[in-house]
């Protein structure tokens, strides 16, 4: 049986950039592929989930993630 991992990843998310490269090391050394699901965050998912994007948050909650 082949071992996938389906990453589901937002391609304006700084983590996906952050963390792309070892996942695809941990992949690598498990013999693993990686099938790879964009998710579009701000146009689909935040709508239905209640969730604003950063740019649509109140100034004082977009200053603390920047630090």
């Amino acid at each position: 049986m082949s071992k996938v991992i389906d990453y589901y990843f937002s391609i304006t998310s700084p983590w996906t950039y952050m963390g792309g490269g070892r996942l695809i090391e941990i992949a690598e050394r498990h013999g693993a592929t990686i099938t790879y699901k964009p998710v579009d965050l701000g146009g689909k998912i935040f709508p239905i989930s209640g969730g604003l994007p950063l740019p649509k948050r109140p100034l004082q909650r977009q200053a603390y993630r920047l630090a």
